[in-house]
């Protein structure tokens, strides 16, 4: 894969994950890391990052580019919480 298609894919990967989480959980978050997974296995990029000015309330996700679908979610116990506080279930699928 080419470098320039790769930070296409990025930057697809962090737009969608920022939706998301404003969309189902009314939060900002802010992306620190992105890697792209191994093409041979799987066609995703894992993002980490956090709430935006709660670097404690930090998550990791994993974006499928092909099927443009969001997944994996991991979450420490603090995001956990502001989930909560604001009415929603995190584990709810």
């Amino acid at each position: 894969m080419k470098e320039s298609e790769k930070q296409a894919l990025y930057q697809e990967a962090e737009s969608s994950v920022v939706q998301y989480f404003k969309q189902k959980y009314e939060l900002d978050v802010v992306i620190t890391s992105k890697e792209l997974l191994p093409e041979m296995a799987v066609s995703q990029i894992g993002l980490k990052g956090h709430v935006k000015d709660h670097e404690d309330q930090s998550f990791g996700i994993s974006y499928d580019y092909k099927k443009k679908t969001t997944k994996n979610l991991v979450i420490s116990p603090k995001i956990e919480e502001a989930i909560q506080a604001k009415g929603y279930d995190p584990y709810a699928k």
